[in-house]
């Protein structure tokens, strides 16, 4: 009988393995042998993988979804070095720009631009330059923590001087093929950050803002107003036109002496809203004939800027709606891309009266100095003054912010310098079809992001970072760009470090009229630093030979927000750069949330940091369940699977345990297997590693490790630990001595070897303790190359067997716990029927599903149904009415079975009345102790019958898994034989002597005694243990 000794992952010695102990100890060792060092210079000469690492901001510690980000780059590079390839480990760090300025703002207490000036743009960017390489030190220790293995020591760095140069060089390229332009254009400004912000970098949030109904003046017709609409009453010194749909009808409502225009189907929401309850349409106009009118200022009075102009209607089929407003569109060309489109076409002025940090200048008369959003109550109690203020509200709506500081942004038309990243548009689209996305879906959407691309503002007015390498003739306005220090070094100008306020001091003496060129002391925008990685992390152009080896990358790694970011501004320095795409593949992850869906919060309470993790259950554990989401969907963090994982590992080192405690003195790993002589459970669990292997490459290969990760938690819980294991304990028991004992652990050491390199990518810790254990040999599991597939030990068709048989103890052992029978309990028969596929496979392993699924005989065919007919009364009723009593009492007396066949040919005639079978319920029923389950091509039933033998034989396999249990709390080595003492039904003890014995490694003595003691109770039975 033998079903719990010793048992699967339950079996001595068992429990929870210490993993966060064992990982301290393992990267000790890692770290006094050097071994990452080793690891990443052992495939040197090999063909070169270039893995190009997304470079985060070196401004804080890693959150969780940096740790997803960097364990999936490091399962990648893992398992490529394992491959055979010489891969590129070389990290990267984002250290320019407004989120390093910000940090450094508040630690030093500054709040506007002019203070940083007061401080020194000089010692400002060395403390700029000090943060960001402090907390380089601080998230390459956490990320190494994690068990990432890169080239800490070498990272490339976007404020080094080789950096600099790959980036004027892009630069450079852009100006020569006249894809670089100054122009004033309506960008998106934080007035915090005082600099232009890139549409990539805006983030969209809610806000309330005042808007406005506000009535300006027709010029030539007397007591005749427009009425426009706006939620920014900020822009409205800058108007100069309004916009109307040349095919929209605009009613003349008259209120007391005045005549509003207002779109017709507007007019009784803007007259609710304004509070105005008497008033009248005396007749309408097409939008196309207001084209033209010419209309004043409500606030001309006030605003210098004003003094020369005069508003004009315009018409727009693309920017007039009649969703909200009043069907006149207020537009100030100077702010609003939308705007700017619309007077550029018509010739309208475009102003602009506000300063980068947000105030209005004097051209804004009253309102000069002060901070726009901050002028609006103002503007609007100037227009109130006036008469011109017809209604205002409230409104909450979709707001741009700041990427970083979350200010809230303006769009303001203000010199700058941009890539025509429209002549190139097409380029890109067709290089981006190119790139293997992962998920494929991605790409798409990827491609319709390129597709709506605007220019890109490519200046920043600000002092930390890449150094726009443009000068300008202060006579003639003649323009240099330089793309290299030897430019610099040329004209006498050497400099070590290539920052401001270093750069601003060389000047040229311009050629065209001899006079001095000056550099523009803008930077460049920081997503331009990070878009040039690919090579200017390789120091190409200055060194070109690693560059021309590798490029482009093979792999990208990042989440869905670098579509707008890193990956669009990639593709846009390369394709001005090279004319081709800088990557091969993409993989892109989800964002981690909280198990609700929200993103993680410090405001929210809900943010949960790897170090929480790893505290609670260890590093290994947090990669594998990082590593097992599909890149299809967000992460949804949820705290039972992290412990699903954790069981997992403790299955694992419990096998692990199990073979090492159980294996023969002596016990020598097989260097090869004769198939012909083992059993078939052992051929079985041989192509079932082998077939792992050949899957995980392939899953690898196809960057979809994730696959790969599952299905190697799948082998070891299910296939071996509940499936290999459990079939093979009789030949590991200790009092066993038959000769295929020896081959049963063989099997075991190969599947735990193969599996230690098949996970060690995943998690490289315990692949390593594991590969330790069973003495591997070489240093490090790390230094091992990746499984390859014994062909010659795969059975597909033994595998599809065993598939069959283990889907069908799947079902009994679901029909046990529908019924309260526990696997430990021996039940009487199965019998299954099904297709010729499943017959013939439970032939072959019918000894398998018999050990697994604890039925004494399996039997083939058809079990005896009972067939039950009644009526269905929804249709019955209503085809019957007053008969339906009598239809049925004929139905009840009819044959279930006859009824069931003459509802097949779709009538069943009872005396009179003709049935349909939609007026009939039919179940199959089967009879009693029986339960029956469908599995793929067939079908099984249990008989439940317990009858005393099967009622002893489940008493004994619960007392002997108390007794085990006993033994485990003990401490008693797996091998050490007892004396155990049992009390109670001596007839019942004394039939199962023998049996308890060999499954508890004991010598049973009737009778009570021993000096560890228990009661076990079973049913009604109760019986005394010792030892």
């Amino acid at each position: 009988m033998s079903k719990d000794t010793p048992q699967s992952e339950s079996s001595a010695p068992s429990g929870t393995f210490n993993l966060k102990q064992m990982e301290s100890e393992i990267a000790k060792y890692w770290e006094e042998k050097g071994i990452r060092q080793k690891v990443l210079n052992s495939r040197k000469g090999a063909k070169p993988y270039f893995f190009m690492d997304g470079p985060p901001y070196a401004t804080g510690y890693i959150h969780m979804g940096t740790g997803l980000n960097k364990t999936l780059k490091d399962y990648y590079m893992r398992y490529f070095r394992m491959a055979g390839f010489d891969v590129n480990s070389q990290p990267g760090y984002d250290t320019h720009g407004v989120p390093i300025e910000n940090k450094v703002e508040k630690k030093l207490g500054l709040k506007f631009k002019s203070d940083i000036e007061k401080f020194g743009i000089e010692q400002f960017n060395a403390e700029c330059r000090k943060f960001a390489t402090d907390f380089i030190g601080i998230m390459n220790e956490q990320f190494e923590d994690l068990g990432v293995w890169m080239d800490w020591e070498n990272p490339y760095l976007t404020l080094h001087n080789y950096y600099i140069e790959g980036a004027w060089h892009t630069f450079k390229i852009a100006f020569e093929k006249g894809l670089l332009y100054k122009g004033i254009y309506p960008v998106h400004v934080c007035s915090h950050c005082a600099t232009a912000v890139a549409y990539s970098e805006i983030e969209y949030q809610k806000a309330t803002d005042p808007a406005v109904f506000v009535k300006f003046p027709a010029k030539s017709l007397p007591d005749t107003y427009f009425v426009i609409w706006t939620t920014t009453p900020w822009t409205l010194p800058s108007n100069t036109g309004i916009m109307v749909h040349p095919k929209f009808e605009y009613a003349k409502v008259d209120v007391d002496d005045e005549t509003l225009i207002i779109a017709k189907e507007l007019v009784n929401t803007v007259m609710k809203k304004a509070g105005i309850k008497h008033y009248k349409i005396t007749g309408t106009v097409p939008g196309k004939e207001l084209a033209g009118q010419e209309y004043v200022h409500p606030l001309k009075d006030i605003l210098p800027l004003q003094k020369d102009i005069t508003g004009r209607v315009i018409l727009s089929e693309m920017f007039v709606t009649l969703t909200d407003g009043a069907g006149l569109v207020h537009t100030a060309p100077g702010h609003g891309k939308e705007d700017y489109k619309a007077g550029t076409e018509n010739k309208l002025p475009k102003l602009c009266p506000v300063n980068l940090d947000g105030t209005f200048d004097k051209t804004a008369g009253k309102y000069a100095g002060k901070y726009v959003k901050e002028a609006d109550a103002q503007i609007i109690a100037d227009l109130k003054a006036r008469g011109a203020l017809l209604a205002s509200e409230k409104v909450t709506h979709d707001y741009p912010h700041c990427w970083r500081c979350k200010s809230p942004l303006l769009q303001m038309s203000v010199p700058q310098w941009f890539f025509k990243v429209s002549s190139i548009q097409d380029t890109l689209i067709s290089e981006n079809k190119k790139v293997n996305w992962i998920p494929d879906w991605a790409g798409k959407r990827f491609g319709d992001w390129l597709l709506n691309l605007s220019d890109w503002p490519i200046s920043r007015q600000r002092y930390w970072g890449i150094p726009l390498p443009i000068w300008v003739c202060d006579k003639c306005g003649e323009v240099k760009v330089i793309g290299s220090v030897d430019e610099l070094e040329d004209a006498g100008k050497k400099l070590t470090d290539l920052h401001r306020p270093y750069i601003d001091q060389v000047t040229f003496k311009c050629r065209k009229c001899n006079g001095t060129q000056k550099r523009i002391h803008d930077v460049l925008d920081v997503w331009f630093d990070s878009g040039v990685a690919s090579w200017a992390s390789l120091k190409y152009p200055k060194e070109k030979e690693k560059f021309n080896k590798m490029w482009p990358a093979e792999l990208n790694i990042e989440g869905p927000d670098q579509m707008r970011g890193w990956w669009n501004s990639q593709m846009i320095c390369s394709v001005i750069t090279f004319g081709k795409k800088p990557f091969n593949n993409i993989i892109m992850h989800g964002m981690v949330l909280d198990n609700k869906g929200v993103k993680m919060s410090k405001s929210l309470g809900n943010v949960i940091a790897p170090s929480d993790v790893i505290e609670k259950h260890s590093r290994d554990v947090l990669r594998v369940y990082l590593l097992s989401g599909s890149p299809e969907s967000d992460f949804y963090f949820d705290w039972e699977a992290v412990k699903s994982v954790q069981k997992f590992f403790n299955i694992l080192f419990n096998s692990v345990n199990f073979m090492t405690s159980y294996a023969p003195a002596g016990f020598k790993p097989a260097a090869k297997f004769d198939t012909k002589s083992l059993a078939t459970i052992d051929k079985w669990m041989l192509s079932r590693i082998n077939t792992l292997a050949k899957d995980c490459e392939k899953y690898n290969k196809s960057y979809v490790g994730y696959k790969s990760v599952s299905a190697i938690q799948d082998l070891i819980v299910n296939d071996f630990s509940r499936t290999y294991i459990k079939l093979t304990r009789d030949r590991t028991s200790p009092n066993y001595e038959g000769k295929d004992k020896e081959s049963a652990f063989a099997i075991m050491d190969y599947v735990l070897r193969r599996v230690a390199v098949l996970i060690a990518p995943a998690a490289p810790f315990s692949a390593e303790k594991i590969y330790q254990i069973l003495g591997g040999g070489n240093e490090s599991v790390h230094l091992s190359d990746f499984p390859a597939t014994d062909k010659k030990l795969v059975d597909a068709e033994l595998e599809r067997d065993m598939k069959v048989s283990l889907d069908i103890v799947e079902a009994i052992n679901s029909i046990r716990q529908e019924n309260n029978l526990r696997l430990r309990w021996p039940l009487k028969s199965a019998t299954i029927s099904g297709e010729e596929a499943v017959v013939s496979a439970v032939r072959r392993l019918e000894d398998v599903i018999k050990e697994l699924a604890n039925v004494k005989a399996i039997k083939f065919g058809e079990v005896s149904l009972e067939i039950e007919v009644k009526p269905n009364y929804k249709v019955f009723g209503p085809a019957f009415g007053k008969d339906a009593k009598t239809v049925a009492d004929l139905l009840a007396k009819a044959g279930g079975r006859k009824v069931k066949e003459e509802a097949k040919k779709g009538k069943v005639k009872l005396g009179k009345f003709e049935l349909t079978p939609e007026m009939l319920i039919i179940r199959e029923k089967v009879t009693e102790n029986l339960a029956g389950k469908t599995f793929v091509g067939g079908a099984v039933y249990l008989d439940t019958t317990r009858d005393e033998e099967i009622i002893q034989e489940s008493l004994v396999r619960e007392l002997v898994r108390h007794i085990q249990i006993m033994r485990k709390e003990a401490g008693l080595n797996v091998k050490e034989k007892i004396k155990l003492y049992l009390s109670g039904d001596e007839k019942l003890l004394s039939k199962w002597k023998s049996e308890i014995e060999k499954d508890t490694t004991s010598e049973v003595v009737i009778g009570a005694g021993g000096r560890k003691k228990s009661t076990f109770e079973f049913e009604d039975a109760k019986i005394e243990v010792g030892f």
